[in-house]
C-alpha cells in the first residue's frame, strides 16, 4: 500500500471514531437534556451531521437522485442494497424528519455507541433470534402507523461479501405489508468499490444514490410476497446496471 494511502486509512479511522465517540456523548446528553422526547426531529439532524462529516473524512462526495420521494413526511418502507461500509453513512445522509433504520441489535455492544443508538430510537433487529425479529417487525409496524415514520431497511439482511446484489429476504417487506407503507428502493452505486468488506477504511471518490418512485404494497399478502420480492429484486439488477 502506498504511503499516501496508508497516511489516508490511518487519518480516517482515528479522525472517524474519535468523531464518533465525541458525537455519541453529545447525542446522550442531548437526549437526557430533552428528556428523550424530541428524537423525531432530533435525531435524524443529528445523523446528518454524523454522515456529512464521515463521508468529508472519508473525502467521499455523493451525488443524488429522486431526492423529492423522501423530502415529505410519511409513513414508507425505504429498502437499500448493502455492499459497503460506507452504507451507514450514505443512509443517514438521507435522513428526514421521522427517518430511522432498521439495524442488527449487536451494535448495543459498542461502548458508548451502543447506548447512543438506543436513544435515538433506531429499530433493533435480533438476527440470531428468528422469532423475536419477528416481533420487533411487528412492534415496528404499529410504531410506524403511530408516528407516521420512514424506516430504512436492507433486504438483504446482511452486507454483500464480493459488491453483488444478495437474494432479498422477507423482512422489509414483511414490515410494509404489516403496516401499509409502501416501499422506496434507494439504489447505492459506487459504494463497494470505494470501502469494500475486506478493507480498513473508504478510499476517495463518488457515490451515487438514486430514490426511484414508490412502490404501492395494498394488496400484498403471504402468497404475492414471493412474487413482489422478485419484482423488486429486478428493479435493483436494472437499476445497478445503468
Amino acid at each position: 500500500m502506498p504511503l499516501r494511502e496508508r497516511a489516508h486509512v490511518v487519518w480516517s479511522i482515528v479522525a472517524g471514531w474519535s468523531f464518533t465517540f465525541v458525537f455519541c456523548a453529545a447525542v446522550i446528553v442531548s437526549a437526557i437534556v430533552t428528556l428523550g422526547r424530541c428524537w423525531r426531529w432530533l435525531t435524524p439532524l443529528q445523523v446528518r451531521f454524523w454522515s456529512r462529516v464521515l463521508l468529508g473524512i472519508q473525502r467521499v462526495r455523493v451525488e443524488y437522485e429522486g431526492l423529492e420521494h423522501l423530502e415529505t413526511p410519511g409513513m414508507r418502507v425505504a429498502t437499500f442494497n448493502h455492499t459497503s461500509s460506507l452504507d451507514p453513512m450514505l443512509i443517514t445522509s438521507l435522513y428526514r424528519r421521522g427517518s430511522t433504520s432498521a439495524i442488527k441489535r449487536e451494535v448495543l455492544y459498542i461502548p458508548l455507541v451502543g447506548l447512543a443508538i438506543k436513544l435515538m430510537g433506531f429499530l433493533l433487529i435480533d438476527r440470531k433470534r428468528a422469532g423475536k425479529g419477528q416481533g420487533t417487525l411487528a412492534a415496528a409496524a404499529e410504531r410506524m402507523e403511530r408516528e407516521k415514520m420512514t424506516v430504512f431497511i436492507a433486504p438483504e439482511g446482511t452486507r454483500s461479501p464480493d459488491g453483488a446484489l444478495q437474494p432479498f429476504k422477507s423482512g422489509a417487506l414483511r414490515l410494509a405489508m404489516a403496516s401499509g407503507a409502501p416501499i422506496v428502493p434507494v439504489v447505492i452505486s459506487g459504494a463497494f468499490e470505494l470501502w469494500p468488506r475486506d478493507r480498513w477504511a473508504a478510499m476517495p471518490g463518488v457515490v451515487r444514490i438514486r430514490i426511484l418512485p414508490p412502490i404501492s404494497t395494498a394488496g400484498l399478502t403471504e402468497e404475492t410476497l414471493r412474487p413482489f420480492s422478485e419484482r423488486l429484486r429486478g428493479i435493483y439488477v436494472e437499476g445497478l446496471g445503468r
